[in-house]
């Protein structure tokens, strides 16, 4: 008997909002409710006979709702806090880019495209990929070793808004032999 009540309470902490917010709206209404608006839906006497359950499932669906949209808002705020520190990352990232780094996404700006054709056995590359500066945007290839590459949007904003990070720095002179 006992087994089967937990059973159960643990299958109502289950219920999802959607179903949770009408127990509470409906348990809320029937305990709050004035006798002349109870009786009106012919309610008066089940509601005096059953005011503690409908009491105790106002609360329990209330709680449960409060904790659903805490959880729904500490998820959000986490996936906030993960894309603000990615972001601060990337930039961070693209601020230390190598010469050859700089060449390979000076095509994405210098030709408004958010698409290029890059080499997949390619180092650079893959570490662009890593830091999620681009991504593959297609499992086939183009050509032999070539994949389609995109650069994703707040990289191409970035770059767009900031050009100078992709300016070629002082280069060595070069060595004659």
């Amino acid at each position: 008997m006992i087994a089967a009540a937990l059973k159960n309470l643990v299958e109502a902490i289950k219920l999802s909002p959607r179903y949770l917010l009408p127990v509470c709206l409906f348990s809320g209404f029937v305990v709050f409710a004035p006798p002349e608006t109870l009786s009106i839906f012919g309610l008066t006497d089940i509601v005096e006979r059953y005011r503690p359950w409908f009491g105790l499932a106002f609360m329990a669906s209330s709680v449960l709702l409060l904790g659903a949209a805490l959880a729904a808002l500490y998820g959000w705020l986490q996936t906030r806090r993960r894309e603000r520190a990615m972001l601060k990352h990337g930039r961070r990232w693209l601020k230390r880019l190598t010469e050859d780094e700089k060449a390979i996404l000076r095509g994405f700006i210098e030709d408004q495209t958010r698409t290029q054709y890059l080499p997949i056995s390619d180092g650079r590359v893959r570490q662009f990929e890593m830091e999620r500066i681009i991504f593959r945007a297609s499992k086939l290839g183009q050509y032999p070793d070539a994949f389609a590459y995109n650069i994703q949007p707040w990289a191409w904003e970035y770059l767009n808004k900031h050009p100078e990070v992709l300016d070629p720095g002082d280069l060595p002179p070069a060595v004659e032999l």
